[in-house]
């Protein structure tokens, strides 16, 4: 999974930051980021179509990125769904590009 987001570190600063998405589970998103983020900042998750609100629940330090784990903050099953919506937007994108080939 590889999708552009925009993290937003809610810490007073507001400091926005380009990241990727990673991976998406039932519970939040692995993001990849330049910049670390202190476990326990609360982000705003800014995605082509909407807005998501977590907590870091952890930050690594691999190979020259930082990746973010983050707990999001709503039900679970719309973060199901929100995962499923993530996996069909990364089928439309390897669709398209084979298509443009």
């Amino acid at each position: 999974m590889d999708h552009p987001v925009v993290v937003a570190v809610l810490d007073g600063r507001e400091s926005r930051r380009n990241a990727r998405i990673r991976n998406a589970s039932s519970w939040g998103f692995a993001v990849e980021m330049q910049n670390p983020v202190a476990p326990g900042a609360m982000v705003r998750i800014e995605m082509e179509d909407g807005i998501v609100l977590g907590k870091a629940s952890y930050c690594r330090e691999v190979a020259g990125s930082y990746y973010i784990g983050v707990k999001l903050e709503q039900p679970r099953q719309s973060l199901s769904n929100l995962a499923a919506a993530l996996d069909e937007l990364d089928e439309h994108a390897r669709n398209s590009a084979g298509r443009a080939r």
